[in-house]
């Protein structure tokens, strides 16, 4: 047993007793980390607000090897991000940049740089507009890609580097991008995508968050980035649930039209 402390995001919490929580943390030197906190649902709690998802803090855990959930010993905030939790189109946004990070981030394995792309995310969005905050989620998904290893080709095929042509270009999971003509996709994962919507994609992956105010995204390309993206972190995360805060997301924006 040892004792460990190191910054993280609160990502998830879930009530485990009276008295207790279950908190997920995106953690900067040891990946995703799961942590009792005892005594975290009482008044006087010694965790206060620290525990409340999209919270940057100081943990302080116990570490025991061969324990899937570790005793949190301490937390202090380090930014809570009331700007974000202000605005329910932010909030949105920014619960869905930790749910994709939490399905990303393995136990123990900081590698990737998750932690760092999760705050640095996070901080644009509370500077950002909320018209232009799923830009940013998307920016961050597509990034989160490269550093795992998994940049999707864009502008070329992933195959035979050429330059596809036509109004739509298949889009292969397991190639890792677009493929042209010099393959047929048979029955590969994937689905064919518009030209807009890939210029899009790679003018949010390697352009600056400032050029994201002036990028214009329409429903139609807005429709297959979220698809695109979505179903290749899927595709690699291995898994197919649904992002809670997106459809959260997008209730609230049907909500904003009816009014």
């Amino acid at each position: 047993m040892n004792l460990r402390t190191t910054r993280a995001i609160v990502s998830k919490t879930m009530k485990m007793s009276n008295s207790s929580k279950l908190v997920s943390l995106i953690t900067e030197k040891h990946g995703l980390v799961k942590v009792m906190a005892r005594g975290a649902r009482r008044p006087k709690s010694r965790f206060g607000a620290a525990l409340e998802s999209i919270t940057l803090i100081d943990a302080m855990y116990t570490f025991r090897e061969n324990r899937d959930i570790q005793n949190l010993s301490g937390a202090d905030i380090i930014k809570s991000y009331e700007g974000l939790k202000a605005d329910l189109t932010l909030l949105a946004v920014a619960s869905a940049v930790v749910e994709i990070a939490q399905t990303q981030t393995a136990v123990e394995d900081p590698k990737a740089g998750t932690f760092h792309l999760v705050v640095e995310s996070l901080d644009l969005l509370e500077c950002a507009k909320p018209g232009d905050a799923e830009k940013h989620l998307w920016r961050f998904a597509l990034r989160l890609l490269a550093a795992a290893g998994y940049q999707p080709s864009l502008d070329s095929c992933a195959l035979c580097g050429g330059k596809p042509k036509g109004t739509s270009v298949f889009f292969s999971f397991a190639d890792g991008g677009l493929i042209c003509s010099c393959t047929d996709p048979g029955d590969k994962a994937g689905f064919r995508v518009s030209p807009g919507s890939l210029m899009v994609m790679n003018s949010l992956s390697a352009g600056d968050a400032e050029d994201l105010t002036r990028l214009r995204i329409n429903s139609h390309q807005r429709a297959e980035i979220e698809q695109v993206i979505l179903k290749f972190l899927a595709y690699h995360a291995g898994t197919t649930r649904p992002l809670r805060s997106l459809a959260f997301l997008r209730k609230i924006e049907a909500d904003l039209k009816r009014n």
